[in-house]
């Protein structure tokens, strides 16, 4: 039964040859497009999500600003001051926090030799490596002595590193960041980021103790707070706890949204990530609509299959066949020649993501690949598409009367 049955579709299919190849290169095209549209979307949300996480995850940054509400007796226009000893005391203070780095920042002349630049220089302490993913490739990070003993240290981004010192090896020499000599301990491993909240990005930055950042240029309080709660689907209730908790210590209303600007990155990571499932969706139905067409191709050549083999069905019925085994009949013929089409589309696709140089444009589409998302996905596409193809022509098929066609 099931040899007959290819025996007979690959005989209409034989019979025209013009027709089927147009017939199936519409659904290849459609396949293919379909294919390629999802794998480059896969890879821009995933490059994206990498890039965001350069500067760091589950991260809360808060930034004093300014009283918008009078709050017990003060007038508004109050500004909102932080140390870096307050902030450090959140820790202990509001429930479901990991790890909290106050952060002074300012852009500074950083000069070595004749090399001068002018970048951003952080102070942050120990804690803020892991918070912001500026992990160490040579050397090390501060550490608690360094923050202890305030000691003139530094570990600099790897941009930077590389403009100051060119071919030298940067781990022991010394910068001068406005006029005070500094000892590099550190570069940073090489990492992708494409955003930063203040300042430059972290490859060109300096950072130093926020110790020794304070008692050097006598800054007393920090520019902003950053806030690792220890999951990030709880980082929406620590932002509530850490307002309240510095509101009645600072002394706002938890109420004044401007007095504390918070910026949660797991929030705004859940609205990335929705924001690239639509673009998904989208760039899906465009590959659908595109393979439609080839759908809509394969009905009409069923439709004409079924008037040439009219006298054949009128023959199958009038010697007892079922009208359901040649609806089945009919159907099963359309689907596989869908699913022929969407295969050898598939395998275009995929050769053509192997040949591409991904390499050129990783950093701005990622690298697209045909993940079990993507296959399923084409998969439930073309069986959607290849039924409603296959069943109009089978019940026309299934419909017609045995005598008229015999008297054909």
């Amino acid at each position: 039964m099931i040899v007959l049955f290819f025996k007979n579709l690959f005989m209409d299919l034989y019979r025209q040859p013009m027709r089927t190849f147009l017939t199936l290169s519409g659904v290849t095209w459609g396949t293919f497009a379909i294919v390629l549209l999802l794998a480059f979307g896969s890879g821009v949300g995933k490059q994206n999500m990498k890039t965001m996480h350069g500067m760091g995850q589950t991260l809360i940054i808060a930034w004093p600003a300014a009283t918008t509400m009078p709050y017990k007796g003060f007038i508004k226009g109050k500004q909102v001051r932080v140390t870096p000893e307050e902030a450090m005391t959140i820790l202990d203070k509001v429930e479901d926090v990991l790890r909290v780095s106050p952060e002074f920042l300012r852009n500074k002349r950083i000069r070595y030799k004749k090399e001068e630049f002018n970048n951003t220089v952080r102070g942050v302490n120990v804690v803020y490596q892991y918070m912001r993913n500026t992990i160490a490739q040579k050397g090390r990070f501060i550490n608690q002595l360094d923050m202890t003993q305030r000691r003139r240290v530094c570990f600099i981004g790897n941009v930077i590193a590389n403009n100051l010192f060119h071919d030298e090896e940067p781990v022991g020499k010394q910068v001068v960041v406005e006029g005070t000599p500094f000892t590099v301990i550190g570069v940073m491993k090489k990492k992708i980021q494409n955003s930063n909240y203040s300042g430059q990005r972290d490859e060109h930055c300096l950072f130093i103790p926020h110790t020794t950042y304070s008692s050097l240029y006598g800054a007393k309080y920090i520019n902003n707070i950053l806030i690792q709660p220890t999951h990030a689907e709880l980082s929406g209730t620590v932002v509530e706890r850490v307002r309240h908790y510095l509101g009645e210590r600072i002394g706002f209303s938890e109420k004044d949204k401007d007095a504390l600007f918070i910026w949660d990155f797991s929030q705004f990571e859940k609205s990335l990530n929705v924001f690239f499932l639509a673009f998904n969706i989208f760039l899906g139905m465009i590959g659908s609509f595109t393979l439609l067409v080839g759908g809509v191709g394969v009905a009409s050549i069923m439709l004409v299959v079924v008037e040439e083999r009219t006298r054949e069905i009128g023959v199958k019925l009038a010697v007892g066949a079922k009208r359901r085994d040649v609806l089945l009949q009919f159907f099963f013929e359309a689907l596989t020649i869908i699913l022929i089409g969407g295969m050898i589309g598939f395998l275009f696709a995929a050769l053509l993501l192997k040949i591409i140089p991904v390499k050129m444009i990783e950093d701005f589409v990622g690298i697209p690949s045909i993940n079990y998302s993507v296959g399923l996905i084409t998969i439930i596409v073309l069986l959607l598409i290849g039924s409603v193809s296959g069943l109009m022509p089978a019940r026309r098929a299934a419909s017609t009367n045995p005598i008229q066609a015999l008297k054909n």
